[in-house]
């Protein structure tokens, strides 16, 4: 494709550096730009248009950082596998370079640059990116087995050797997209065993070792990257995640209090606050979210995102009371949502809020109110909306009685979760729709059948066959202390050490931080003394069985 076809779009906030880059590219032959000053304004250009090249800032001013801009554009597939993303930055600091990594662009360049040097990285990527269209557009249409077929053709043309780097590195992503982990792991360890610098390789070992259950694996070399200060703040990201997925939220806190509240990142953030939640702990989910809103004051699109989330909280908070408490939670939900995008007429944003104050209204009472707001134009349009929006429609329809609607927007939630590649942002998610399925009861009616079967074969001794469908329950349901209980005594009468994710003196020390009855804290004593007991099977001193 010659440079006068190409669609080129340049975000950056100073005026001149961004005049400079035009200028830069009208020179090299590129005639189709556009400028913005912020990722708002190419999301607000973009709408139905798509780009072959985005050169793209990380510092934006008060506005979202590059990376952010990206990663929802590529969530609301405005920027799919054909446009070639290059990243251009005057900032050397590891954890910033880290996060433009993460995000792999075809290019990074660094300021003060030669004219030279942006030329042949636009060449070069324009170029890999010509040589790949045909796999990037059946990627592109989801068609991912024939992609891997027609990847696979142009490795054994024998590729040129400064485009087989990037082939090999496609052909480990698309395995990984086809569930074809232990071929994608196999790939991933041929390319370290030559260069243990690699680090795209090294987080792609790790995700196809986690989604292949090899999470011990995957957990040890994540340990190892905590050590460096390009990967740390990112590889602990992930341990928690995996503490979450794994119900152990103990530790997953231990792991994201790793990150300087200062750096953490929304997402990081955002999953830090869902841990406390999941503990308990909503207080201090909000003021964690208040501090973050605080000091994103002046970034509009952190602030009103932060907002919403923070909103959610109170929301949250409020359904754990009775009506007559729940008034100033619901308050200052309404407070934060009026705030969030006051001077934006975003429509996506709208419909979001609307569905927030229809919770709200039903939560107070007035469901007069929450219908009229449900009934507004455009409210059962959710096909882009973020799972967030979609989760609080489906609880917005349960509350007025309207199940039928419910599952329905539940059912898209959980279609949509399933096209989530952002790690932190699929556990998030994840916790979100699992919500919805416990508010709408998906889940509880499946998690009794299957600890029922549990039972039945516990009984019968069947300690192995029985710690399967227990582990299933408890998956389900892990906020039931009956089936996580359950668990862990199958788990020690069958001297297992672990089963699956489930390690057993983790889920123990877990347990130990719940708030019990009575009856189920003489249960958990039990246990323990059986675990106590069996010292020697579990290698474990003392300490690690004190009741709190």
């Amino acid at each position: 494709m010659s440079h006068a076809k190409v669609r080129v779009a340049v975000v950056e906030d100073n005026g001149m550096a961004r005049a400079n880059i035009r200028n830069h590219l009208l020179d090299m032959g590129f005639n189709k730009i556009n400028c913005f000053s912020s990722g708002q304004e190419l999301k607000t250009n973009m709408k139905d248009k798509t780009l072959d090249l985005l050169l793209m800032d990380f510092h934006l001013g008060q506005n979202k950082n590059g990376v952010e801009v990206l990663q929802d554009l590529q969530e609301q597939k405005k920027i799919t596998y054909t446009t070639c993303v290059m990243f251009i930055t005057c900032d050397r600091l590891p954890f910033i370079i880290g996060q433009i990594v993460d995000v792999h662009p075809e290019a990074l360049v660094i300021k003060p640059y030669t004219i030279r040097n942006l030329s042949r990285s636009i060449s070069n990527c324009l170029s890999l990116h010509e040589y790949l269209m045909p796999v990037f557009e059946m990627m592109d249409e989801d068609n991912y087995p024939q992609a891997l077929g027609q990847l696979d053709q142009l490795l054994e043309k024998n590729a040129p050797p400064k485009k087989k780097s990037a082939l090999i590195k496609l052909r480990a992503k698309l395995l990984t997209k086809l569930g074809r982990y232990s071929e994608a792991t196999s790939l991933y360890r041929s390319i370290l065993k030559k260069s243990e610098k690699v680090i795209w390789a090294k987080w792609g070992l790790i995700q196809s070792l986690f989604l292949d259950e090899h999470v011990e694996e995957s957990e040890t070399l994540l340990l190892e990257l905590t050590h460096s200060e390009l990967t740390g703040d990112r590889a602990y990201e992930w341990l928690a995640r995996i503490s979450v997925n794994n119900n152990q939220y103990n530790k997953a806190e231990n792991f994201i209090h790793q990150i300087r509240e200062g750096e953490l990142s929304i997402p990081a953030a955002r999953l830090k606050a869902y841990i406390y939640r999941a503990q308990e702990r909503g207080n201090e989910a909000i003021t964690l979210l208040e501090k973050k809103r605080e000091s994103n004051r002046s970034n509009r699109e952190r602030y009103d995102e932060i907002s919403l989330e923070l909103a959610r909280c109170y929301i949250a908070e409020a359904e754990l009371r009775s009506l007559r408490e729940r008034s100033s939670d619901l308050q200052a939900a309404k407070f934060l949502i009026g705030a969030a995008g006051r001077k934006l007429s975003d429509p996506n944003l709208i419909i979001q809020k609307d569905y927030m104050y229809a919770m709200i209204a039903s939560m107070e009472g007035n469901q007069l109110k929450a219908n009229e707001i449900l009934s507004r134009t455009g409210m059962s349009e959710l096909q882009n909306a973020e799972i967030s929006t979609i989760t609080d429609a489906a609880q917005a329809w349960h509350n007025l009685g309207n199940t039928e609607k419910a599952k329905e927007f539940l059912k898209l939630s959980q279609e949509k979760l399933k096209d989530v590649e952002d790690s932190n942002e699929k556990t998030i998610s994840g916790m979100l729709v699992a919500k919805s399925e416990d508010t709408i009861g998906e889940r509880r009616p499946q998690a009794l059948e299957f600890n029922k079967i549990g039972l039945q074969k516990y009984t019968n001794k069947n300690f192995v066959a029985a710690v399967e469908d227990f582990y299933q329950a408890y998956s389900l349901f892990p906020r039931e202390l009956a089936f996580s209980l359950n668990l862990l005594q199958c788990l020690v009468d069958g001297e297992l050490h672990f089963f699956k994710e489930v390690n057993t003196l983790e889920l123990l020390k877990e347990l130990q931080n719940r708030k019990f009855s009575e009856a189920n804290r003489k249960r958990l004593e039990e246990i323990v003394s059986r675990v106590a007991k069996k010292k020697e099977v579990y290698l474990i001193s003392n300490e690690v069985l004190e009741l709190e």
